[in-house]
């Protein structure tokens, strides 16, 4: 167990310290360009234009990327006939607390806007450089929209990598005991899901990178299902620690849903994943089971405690 945990950790780190230092680098090209907008605006606009937007991860980066994107646009001599890039910097800004940043792009958008006014409909160069500029943004932006969920992807990946130790684990301990026909259906589909995975991060190919992301997307998109096969596989891996939940009566969706926490999920996580608006009510519902008080205990630390204490209990 202390084996695969370590695993586990040592996954998650080296994600961890790939996506900081992914971010960070962008945030040195934003400041690099920033600094070279009023003494070398071209130089600017060339590091803009080509950071890769995958590397974007915030909505504060993006929005930062469109501001400093849409003034060295203009201090090359490129005029646009729309406000849409700038708009991304005022949308985050006007509801963010960064006040000075907020007039700036609101400052910005006004100016492209009275320009836009002045670019006449008879310049059709001006017009169509400008739609191909507000296009091809657009463009790459939304394939970074496509993949902003990278990190989430990527520790979920961690985690079925974890259930497919855990499961292959108990089989090799425990080959006496067959699982059921469904659970067999479900570990055979999550390993279809990981080698799919595995396969993206040794190729270069954009393409493989793409089924893979599909794939898990798949997964993970059915919301209720995946609680439920979830829990199928609990059941399989971790028969006392559902027979417990189970015990105290709660139903199989709350068992599922427990499971999530014991991922290593956070209570927000869970939250947004599952996107019921009864989230809270749900969990205090579930800790009046266990006999836990609303502020006895964090849930997921005591579901993981939990089950910690009854697979040492059963080796």
């Amino acid at each position: 167990m202390n084996r695969l945990q370590n695993i586990l950790f040592g996954l998650i780190m080296s994600f961890c310290l790939a996506s900081c230092a992914y971010t960070s680098d962008a945030d040195r090209i934003l400041d690099e360009a920033q600094e070279r907008l009023e003494t070398s605006p071209d130089s600017a606009f060339v590091a803009l234009d080509s950071l890769d937007r995958r590397q974007l991860h915030t909505r504060e980066q993006r929005a930062r990327h469109a501001l400093l994107y849409s003034i060295a646009l203009d201090k090359v001599g490129i005029e646009m006939t729309s406000d849409s890039i700038i708009s991304i910097a005022v949308d985050y800004y006007i509801g963010s607390e960064d006040k000075e940043r907020a007039e700036e792009a609101l400052k910005w958008k006004g100016i492209i806007n009275e320009k836009a006014v002045l670019v006449p409909d008879t310049d059709t160069l001006k017009r169509q450089n400008a739609r191909i500029i507000q296009e091809r943004y657009a463009d790459k932006m939304r394939l970074e929209s496509n993949r902003k969920s990278i990190f989430l992807l990527v520790s979920l990946s961690a985690i079925v990598l974890l259930i497919c130790l855990f499961i292959i684990r108990r089989t090799n301990a425990k080959l006496s005991r067959k699982p059921d026909d469904k659970a067999m259906e479900l570990i055979t589909q999550r390993l279809a899901v990981l080698d799919k995975v595995l396969a993206s991060h040794i190729s270069s190919d954009d393409r493989i990178y793409r089924i893979s992301e599909e794939e898990v997307e798949n997964l993970i998109s059915d919301r209720e299902s995946f609680i439920t096969s979830t829990r199928i596989i609990f059941k399989e891996r971790h028969p006392e620690f559902i027979s417990y939940l189970e015990k105290k009566g709660l139903t199989d969706w709350e068992t599922g849903y427990c499971c999530l926490y014991t991922l290593g999920l956070k209570g927000k996580d869970v939250g947004e994943y599952i996107k019921k608006k009864r989230h809270y009510i749900i969990s205090s519902d579930i800790r009046k089971k266990l006999g836990l008080g609303e502020h006895d205990t964090n849930i997921g630390i005591w579901l993981r405690e939990l089950l910690s204490e009854l697979e040492n209990k059963g080796m």
